[in-house]
């Protein structure tokens, strides 16, 4: 697992080095290249001088930051280095909090926590068991790709796990809904009963991303000169009768909790059926 940080996590005045890796990975996702149309070859980015248009050399790029049209600050490699704060090197735990504190929208992107050393593992363990035991969340700050994240420090398995949260002001206002107190309590009461009937047990596996096999199986179809046949898919039917779709929807509901999993695996089955039936239609 690369390691993106590597720094210290600190409470008060005990510390222990630690390293920040990636917790999520996007390299299974399928990524299209773009392509020349005419002759099929991959296009390349290239940087130009938007005056003279020629192109620039890796080596002859440098930031700059406008502070009048026309006129920058520039800024090289070595003094973005020289800027270092006490987050670049150390997570100060600075505040506890309950985990139900802290509104889901302000987490952005988790990342193991490892001790960096056999020295480090008895204070890392020490802190993260505390932690687990108080049942908290620690709050401190860390820079990373020229940024102070505020974060959230939480015991995680049988270790830490450090997500970055977004700041106040990155946030947009909630879209503007009307309240109203008429609300049907019948309404609510039947809606109440379906959620009832699916409730069940957070599975992260139960949930597959249909669209990559989709777009997998189209690929591998169009590689074996095949055609792919998808059944279309058709918007839910408005809602004329909220109180008969309701009792209807009830009725239809299984007590089945592994039902959204299975609706998963039968949606993957048809795909590959699909592309299989396409291979043999272009083979005969």
């Amino acid at each position: 697992m690369a390691t993106l940080w590597r720094g210290y996590l600190r409470l008060s005045l005990v510390s222990c080095p630690v390293t920040l890796a990636p917790a999520t990975s996007e390299s299974s996702r399928i990524r299209l290249n773009q392509l020349n149309k005419a002759t099929h070859h991959r296009l390349r980015v290239k940087m130009v001088d938007e005056e003279s248009g020629e192109e620039v050399d890796r080596a002859d790029i440098v930031k700059g930051y406008q502070i009048e049209k026309g006129q920058y600050v520039l800024l090289d490699d070595e003094d973005l280095e020289a800027i270092e704060i006490e987050s670049s090197k150390t997570i100060d735990l600075e505040t506890f909090v309950d985990a139900d504190e802290i509104d889901r929208i302000y987490f952005e992107k988790p990342y193991y926590v490892a001790p960096d050393g056999e020295v480090a593992a008895e204070t890392y363990r020490v802190i993260a068991r505390a932690m687990r035991d108080k049942g908290k969340i620690g709050l401190g700050r860390v820079v990373l790709s020229t940024r102070e994240h505020p974060v959230a420090v939480e015991p995680h398995g049988g270790g830490l796990l450090l997500t970055t949260l977004r700041a106040a002001n990155e946030l947009r206002p909630p879209m503007a809904i009307e309240e109203s107190d008429e609300v049907n309590d019948e309404a609510v009461g039947l809606a109440s009963m379906i959620i009832d009937k699916r409730s069940g047990r957070f599975n992260p596996k139960s949930f597959h991303d249909r669209y990559q096999d989709a777009l997998r199986a189209l690929v591998e179809a169009k590689a074996k000169g095949s055609k792919l046949s998808l059944p279309s898919v058709r918007a839910p039917a408005k809602v004329v009768d909220l109180m008969e779709a309701l009792k209807r929807s009830l009725d239809s509901v299984s007590l089945d909790k592994k039902k959204p999993a299975k609706a998963t695996l039968k949606a993957v089955a048809r795909t590959k059926a699909a592309v299989s039936g396409a291979t043999k239609r272009k083979v005969s």
